[in-house]
């Protein structure tokens, strides 16, 4: 459910058992392939455009079952226009002549092409369930389509709303059935295109931005100054905080995400005092200041990783385009400034990247393309691989401008890599 001011709004009703979800399950899976249709621009516009389909094709169901019309091709029309909302153009029972309240790639179209990805990211789960659900749906909606009788075209038709109902979820649940609206509130499939998003961990130092975290979303930031501020979504809870003169709704994976932060940071040895980078030890033994931390071979390997994962939201030049730079002159003093060290760029790589889908890249994928953001920010190659796990020395090794003349670095301060 979209908001246009901060007011939670009553989560949707979720009708019927968990049986849905197992019935929905078995019903026409291989009647629609995945994949069939590319994704809209943006993740997140699909999902709404997604929930907006499906809450189109709920809407035509009950406009018909509440009129007065005795005419039965006005009730066959109106669950066939449910079916064009739900499977798009591209499903096997798309009728065009019945025309369709939602647009051409239809719910099951936008939740193929998010699901048509590597790796298991934390929206997998709603989404997949969701999907089960609407095919569920379509399933007694063709049935309404074969009934003759009033009372046997809204039998099915009910029952076919209650799967849409699991199908559109509630904001305030984060696993499986929190569907549609449970993904965009509690995933970063409910981030916009070109917002401010920071680490979930930690609480926020400015407003419109969200925390994120393992592919959760912890909570959404708004500004407290008087006046009216949009959300995106609701954030599917009651209760609000105001943290660093900023308000702070926080979403139901809140506690999940808090978690897992308590986890890291209880396995995180004490840092010793941080060391700038031209004066940082050198675990592994290069020459100079400056630790040598990558290989070349590894750190081109991590390009082409770079180029598959992350360019979209990062550009081409690492300065950010949907997300912030991660190299040049602006990115190394911002994190010099801010103590960032090589085990917090570590950490954020593989927990929070790529920004979509967390934790879907290897081990050697991970490590190769922090060589990579290394060797573009100026950092000396060496004769030992970056590694796949945690190295207590990175806590103690900070980012930050390397002294030095760099041969080929661009306007930005970015080295050529390769």
């Amino acid at each position: 459910m979209r908001l246009s001011q901060i007011k939670l709004s009553r989560p949707a009703r979720r009708i019927g058992p968990a049986v849905f979800l197992l019935l929905g399950a078995c019903l026409g899976l291989a009647a629609f392939p995945r994949g069939t249709l590319a994704a809209s621009t943006g993740d997140h516009l699909s999902m709404v455009a997604a929930l907006s389909d499906l809450q189109a094709a709920i809407a035509e169901i009950l406009h018909a079952n509440n009129s007065y019309v005795t005419d039965r091709n006005y009730y066959h029309r109106a669950s066939q226009r449910a079916i064009n909302a739900l499977e798009g153009v591209n499903g096997p029972e798309y009728r065009a002549a019945a025309g369709t309240p939602g647009d051409a790639e239809g719910v099951l179209g936008h939740l193929d092409a998010l699901l048509h990805r590597k790796g298991t990211p934390v929206w997998a789960a709603p989404l997949d369930g969701a999907e089960a659900n609407v095919r569920g749906a379509v399933a007694h909606l063709l049935d309404a389509n074969k009934a003759r009788e009033l009372m046997e075209y809204a039998l099915a038709t009910s029952r076919a709303l209650a799967y849409l109902e699991v199908a559109r979820g509630r904001p305030d649940e984060v696993g499986v059935f929190g569907g549609l609206e449970g993904a965009l509130a509690n995933t970063v499939l409910g981030v916009p295109e070109g917002a401010t998003v920071v680490d979930g961990c930690s609480d926020p130092a400015h407003a419109p931005s969200y925390g994120v975290h393992g592919g959760y979303i912890a909570w959404v930031a708004v500004p407290a100054s008087v006046g009216v501020h949009a959300l995106a979504e609701s954030p599917g809870e009651n209760s609000l905080k105001v943290v660093n003169g900023v308000i702070v709704l926080p979403t139901a994976a809140a506690a999940l995400v808090a978690a897992d932060c308590r986890k890291h940071a209880e396995a995180t040895p004490a840092a010793a005092p941080v060391k700038t980078a031209a004066k940082a030890a050198d675990p592994t033994g290069a020459s100079g200041s400056v630790p040598a931390l990558y290989t070349k071979a590894q750190a081109a390997a991590g390009a082409q990783v770079f180029a598959n994962n992350c360019v979209a939201c990062h550009g081409t030049n690492l300065q950010g385009t949907a997300a912030p730079s991660v190299a040049g002159m602006d990115f190394l003093t911002s994190a010099h400034k801010n103590g960032w060290t090589v085990e917090a760029l570590q950490y954020l790589v593989l927990n929070d990247m790529p920004f979509n889908a967390p934790h879907s890249l290897s081990p050697k994928a991970y490590a190769s393309v922090i060589a990579f953001l290394l060797a573009s920010n100026c950092y000396p190659a060496g004769n030992t691989p970056f590694p796949t796990a945690d190295q207590p020395a990175f806590a103690h090794i900070d980012i930050g401008p390397v002294p030095g003349r760099h041969p080929g670095v661009n306007n930005f301060g970015v080295c050529p890599v390769g």
